[in-house]
């Protein structure tokens, strides 16, 4: 296996693995600072909550995966054509870019329940759709790590393994 493809893998184990993690973390981070939670028992409650019916937060979270998977085919597909340095400055934009829609989207869909704002019942709705969008602002993330990896730095960068 080339070494850019070697490193497109990596890339997509990483990017699934913030994937996945990404909607619990913002609810614990809404449940300890905005719910005053204990942070052991936010936890718990985000474990129990994996797989149970009605919430089902890693369902929530496999389908938010599609803008990751992506990216995986987006470095899969760089790693023919990049140097390793470039490739990495291709994935963290395309990172970048969907987590800077996705975090603010679940914000805005968790925080109600968890600071003291009025929770909508369509809120959830926004669910199906913040994965989708997000693949837009990917495409903005990969452009702009695209851009940086154009600088003379990473441009000439060696191929270390």
């Amino acid at each position: 296996m080339r070494t850019n493809t070697k490193q497109a893998l990596r890339w997509s184990i990483a990017s699934f693995a913030i994937g996945l993690v990404t909607p619990s973390l913002i609810i614990f981070c809404l449940e300890v600072f905005g719910g005053r939670i204990n942070p052991l028992a936010s936890i718990a409650d985000i474990l129990r909550r994996q797989f149970s019916e009605g919430d089902n937060l890693f369902l929530l979270a496999a389908f938010g995966l599609i803008p990751f998977a992506v990216l995986s085919v987006a470095c899969f597909v760089a790693a023919r054509w990049l140097s390793s340095s470039r490739l990495a400055c291709v994935a963290v934009g395309g990172l970048l870019g969907v987590l800077a829609l996705m975090v603010p989207g679940h914000v805005a869909v968790w925080y109600p329940l968890y600071g003291r704002g009025h929770a909508s019942s369509t809120a959830v709705i926004a669910f199906i759709f913040i994965p989708f969008y997000c693949i837009a602002t990917l495409c903005i993330g990969l452009l702009v790590g695209w851009l940086v990896s154009l600088l003379p730095h990473f441009r000439h960068a060696t191929n270390v393994a």
